[in-house]
């Protein structure tokens, strides 16, 4: 959609100010309802299991909502010893630590309880089920992982009955995507496994707990496709735009809580353990919302764009979704790796030169170049082409975000974090007829 120059930054200012005023997304018709035992599981590869994230920050829970077997977080790890289930706390072994788990199930119980006192009695089996180093293939219904989580299921209900509790599987947590990057996996190939892959587990979970709702996945955007540079020399990081396009589906089921290159990262590759722990904490505050507040959550993304042409310049308006304006450009938190991450590119391959880039109203974004970049496209997160280690300093990167952390933060062994939304790698298309201003 092609708008006038001042019925843009209008809209714009209009959609900032309803942003203001109303719930930091769209409506959505239901809300999933929690069952006395709900069970949670973080599934994947690497990170879903705490891979490199120690020491562990989550030593014990001082809240008996969140439980995990007798085993641990991971309960394969020792013995399989699901008879009973005890107060939740992370654990080492070997390479492994610290796993998104605990800080999803504590930020969504905290959130929750504070809006409806009566979520204190609901209880959260929490798991860790991944692979480090998996594709989706190993991952997926038949592999020993997602044998883990029928596992965790039949043994949940088991438990859940003889203490005459109801029990259902809500959600899951979804980190993988590093390894289908590394082998050249297309966006169709991922976003159909995908599709499959929720669709098992939600078949799966209704057919052990009964449960009538559907199970939701909350994923993140895979951030470090450039340490695979040697197996996959590109800067285009196919499987994030699969899981961008997926967020965007009202229909995928897969919901994108945060992209990743604004997290520290011990090697490159892993979180560190805080890290891990806030990533948890961003899935826990989506989960509340989504399966809590009933909104229809969707990340940062463009909405529309213009391009007017003033003597040799070309200008290009682009509007932005975003839950928590105003929009703001973050060179303190990320690093700026040019053009604060955006890339204008041709059909060619052409990179445009960006002579600035500034936000305009609450959620415009305005960038200036030379060339006309009528048939081109706005990328972001895309201006490196070469083997880097991921994180906001060094890896594929941008600077734009929106203001959730003015009031939403995390604090994490006695260190505060913002929880901003931060913009998704996208490659949004400018085919459009540029306004001469005739």
């Amino acid at each position: 959609m092609i708008l006038s120059h001042t019925a843009l930054l209008r809209t714009a200012y209009i959609a900032g100010l309803l942003a203001a005023t109303a719930p930091a997304s769209h409506a959505a018709p239901s809300k999933t309802p929690f069952t006395e035992w709900n069970y949670l599981t973080s599934h994947g590869q690497s990170l879903s299991v705490g891979w490199t994230a120690k020491p562990v920050v989550t030593t014990a829970q001082n809240n008996e909502n969140q439980l995990m077997f007798k085993s641990g977080v991971r309960a394969y790890e020792n013995g399989n010893d699901r008879s009973s289930v005890v107060p939740l706390a992370e654990g080492e072994n070997g390479p492994r630590g610290e796993t998104p788990v605990s800080g999803a199930a504590c930020r969504l119980i905290q959130l929750g309880k504070k809006q409806n006192p009566a979520l204190a009695k609901t209880k959260f089996i929490c798991s860790a089920t991944g692979v480090g180093g998996a594709s989706i293939d190993a991952v997926d219904k038949g592999t020993d992982a997602y044998n883990r989580i029928i596992a965790d299921l039949k043994a949940g209900k088991d438990l859940a009955d003889k203490e005459k509790k109801t029990y259902s599987m809500p959600a899951f947590i979804w980190t993988q995507g590093e390894t289908d990057h590394q082998n050249k996996k297309s966006k169709e190939w991922y976003k159909e496994k995908m599709r499959q892959l929720i669709a098992d587990i939600d078949a799966d979970a209704k057919a052990i707990t009964g449960q009538k709702n559907d199970v939701l996945c909350f994923g993140y955007q895979v951030g470090s496709h450039l340490c695979y540079y040697q197996s996959n020399p590109s800067d285009t990081p196919l499987i994030a735009l699969a899981q961008l396009e997926m967020a965007l589906d009202k229909n995928s089921h897969y919901i994108m809580t945060t992209p990743m290159y604004h997290f520290e990262y011990s090697d490159g590759v892993h979180l560190t353990a805080p890290m891990s722990r806030l990533y948890g904490e961003y899935v826990g505050y989506v989960m509340k919302r989504v399966l809590i507040d009933g909104v229809d959550w969707k990340p940062v993304h463009p909405l529309q764009h213009r391009i007017k042409k003033t003597g040799n310049e070309w200008t290009v308006d682009v509007q932005f979704y975003a839950p928590a304006p105003p929009m703001v450009l973050d060179t303190k938190t990320v690093d700026d790796p040019g053009s604060f991450g955006f890339s204008i590119v041709t059909p060619e391959g052409e990179k445009l030169p960006i002579k600035s880039v500034k936000i305009v109203g609450k959620d415009v974004v305005r960038l200036v170049t030379t060339a006309d970049p009528g048939k081109s496209s706005l990328r972001y997160g895309m201006t490196i082409n070469e083997r880097r280690q991921s994180g906001p300093k060094t890896g594929p990167r941008g600077c734009l975000r929106d203001s959730q952390g003015n009031k939403l933060k995390a604090k994490i062994a006695d260190k505060e974090y913002r929880m901003d939304n931060w913009c998704p790698f996208f490659d949004y298309s400018l085919a459009a007829t540029p306004d001469t201003g005739k």
